[in-house]
């Protein structure tokens, strides 16, 4: 049910983004809209999919961490 592309307009430079969501990235979301983030040249995006994977909402990330977690 994912495994076509998506698309929209970035709302930071104006690009036309494709991109997909991985088979069976969703299988476990139990609340929706989900979020969805996407990278994008030098920025990232908040996507939101609804239980339809269509489009319900996107953000610009105004700041990204990535962090790491370790198994006790």
């Amino acid at each position: 049910m994912t495994e076509s592309l998506k698309w929209l307009q970035c709302p930071v430079c104006k690009e036309t983004i494709y991109w997909n969501i991985p088979d069976n990235a969703m299988e476990d979301v139990k609340r929706f809209p989900a979020p969805i983030v996407v990278k994008h040249q030098d920025h990232y995006l908040i996507v939101y999919i609804d239980s339809h994977y269509q489009i319900a909402d996107t953000e610009v990330a105004t700041a990204c961490v990535e962090g790491k977690s370790k198994s006790e």
